[in-house]
């Protein structure tokens, strides 16, 4: 996705930016002025359709954790909106540490304020350039975390379509830095029975079904081949003085291991790009074959179980039955977590992802705990998953992962949480009114009616006129695990009053209104 260049002084007053009653995107856009929210720092980049900037939340100028904000100019992309929509909506279902994260979309008259991930280390194609000679372990490393990162969104059914070295950056410029995959403004959704048409992609990448206008998801693995031969010769496989012949090259697949380079390159590196450079997206091979060729053992890098620490199984198993409000609250802090908070989550996640999805079953959590010589019983583990899964489809994500074994007693302080608070006060009241909250949840993808607002209400003794103030909100953060047995019991709710909030829902009322969700979802989709 492009970003725009438009007078810097439309952008410096945020007063002036007329703030709308309905978006022009989507339904999950936050409809207020982001210079209320986020303070910008220094301009990162320029493009076709606006500017890059790096940024930080205004209430949290203690903290570290800085954002890319993309603020494209809406006159420039008028006629690309239904490709912007599809890209954002690409982006919003996507959950993989490999992958750039959207946090929030913010919208006004002039701009639509995309508030993503920060990767400071540049990308790959700059990192080539530099290093000019990379080894094949280092190609091995990349390899891997690109292949997990398609292989994710494969799963989803979500092509990618334009995978090339300068659409994956590294998250910081540490020697051990995360891959993350970027720019989804050509990536399409696809279906078993359905092939797309339309020519898209980098000369110098795409694939020869993509020139004849018929291909599917196997695109994206022939772009990996090319990926993986520049990476390992500094030169592309197909060569030619202009882009007809080379594009003839590409369909003919003419490409060879002569030059100098290949002679101290192995024979498993090579056999791995000859099964991803195939002409034929039938014979080529998957995603999944490719994560385990026999290239990725030679290189030492066959898989080690890594030991997880018992405390990230107990807090997963420590969890209780969390409310909507819990669950959106979680998602908004663990996106305010750094680097370093969420490294030892991270490994642990994709220890446990041993397919390299992107997801974790009640299966996987349960060979982890074995290999780590832990057990507990399938039905208690498929109980837990039960419980975290608020998206229903009896699998965790990345997010709902963290959100499960991150150590919440220890990360759940006071600042984090006021930061997280404050993502709720949209008109910075001090208080989260029903409305507020009915928007953030239904931002969630969470099916909300009155009877709902009236249910989570309840649940936390709260009364609509009045709305949630800051000591409501920090012991219903603090009420969904048994690390909160060591929280005060007591809570001064800001008008003089104490009182005591439950610190249980019951399994029975959890049940109901999940099967109440459900019933919601199949209504909606019997009548699309």
């Amino acid at each position: 996705m492009g970003v725009c260049i438009c007078k810097e002084s439309q952008l410096k007053n945020p007063r002036k930016a007329r703030i709308l009653s309905t978006s022009e995107i989507s339904n999950d856009v936050r409809l207020e002025s982001i210079r209320d929210k986020y303070e910008f720092l220094k301009v990162l980049g320029y493009g076709q359709f606006g500017t890059v900037r790096e940024a930080k939340k205004i209430r949290d100028i203690h903290m570290e954790k800085t954002y890319a904000i993309k603020s494209i100019c809406k006159d420039k992309v008028k006629k690309n909106l239904v490709t912007m929509k599809r890209e954002l909506d690409i982006l919003k279902l996507v959950d993989h540490p490999n992958i750039i994260k959207l946090y929030e979309i913010y919208e006004d008259a002039r701009y639509i304020h995309l508030v993503m991930e920060l990767c400071t280390g540049g990308d790959i194609f700059d990192y080539i350039l530099n290093k000019q000679v990379l080894t094949e372990d280092e190609v091995g490393k990349i390899m891997k975390c690109m292949l997990s990162a398609v292989n994710h969104l494969h799963s989803l059914k979500i092509v990618h379509r334009d995978l090339k070295p300068e659409n994956f950056l590294f998250a910081s410029k540490a020697h051990d830095a995360d891959i993350k995959l970027v720019d989804f403004g050509m990536s399409n959704k696809f279906g078993e029975d359905h092939t797309l048409h339309t020519m898209v992609g980098t000369p110098y990448y795409v694939a020869p079904e993509v020139l004849k206008g018929n291909y599917g998801k196997e695109c994206d693995v022939w772009s990996l081949g090319v990926l993986m031969y520049f990476m390992l010769s500094g030169t592309h496989p197909f060569r030619a003085n202009d882009v007809k012949g080379l594009f003839k090259k590409i369909v003919k697949c003419e490409y060879n291991f002569d030059d100098e380079r290949w002679t101290v390159i192995s024979k498993h590196a090579k056999s791995l790009i000859q099964k991803l450079l195939v002409v034929n997206p039938h014979h080529r091979i998957s995603i999944k074959n490719a994560l385990i060729h026999p290239w990725f053992h030679y290189l030492g890098q066959k898989h080690q179980a890594q030991h997880i620490k018992l405390e990230i199984f107990n807090s997963i198993k420590s969890l209780k039955a969390p409310s909507k409000l819990w669950q959106e609250a979680m998602k908004v802090f663990v996106r305010d977590l750094s680097e370093e908070q969420i490294a030892e989550l991270q490994a642990a996640f994709q220890e446990i992802d041993q397919s390299r999805t992107g997801f974790i079953t009640a299966e996987d959590i349960s060979d982890a705990m074995r290999r780590n010589g832990y057990s507990l019983a399938s039905e208690e583990i498929s109980s837990l998953i039960e419980q975290i899964d608020y998206i229903g489809n009896g699998k965790l994500n990345y997010t709902q992962f963290l959100i499960a074994a991150m150590d919440r007693k220890r990360l759940l302080d006071e600042e984090s949480m006021w930061s997280t608070f404050k993502h709720f006060d949209v008109d910075n009241n001090g208080t989260i009114q029903v409305e507020e909250l009915k928007f953030a949840l239904e931002k969630a993808g969470c099916f909300i009616s009155e009877l709902d607002m009236v249910e989570i209400l309840n649940e936390f003794q709260l009364k609509a006129g009045n709305g949630m103030n800051f000591g409501d909100f920090k012991e219903i953060m603090t009420c969904f695990s048994e690390d909160a047995s060591a929280l005060p019991e007591e809570a001064n709710d800001g008008r003089g009053k104490e009182r005591k909030v439950t610190r249980r829902l019951s399994q029975k009322r959890l049940t109901v209104r999940r099967a109440t969700q459900m019933a919601k979802k199949e209504e909606i989709a019997n009548q699309n």
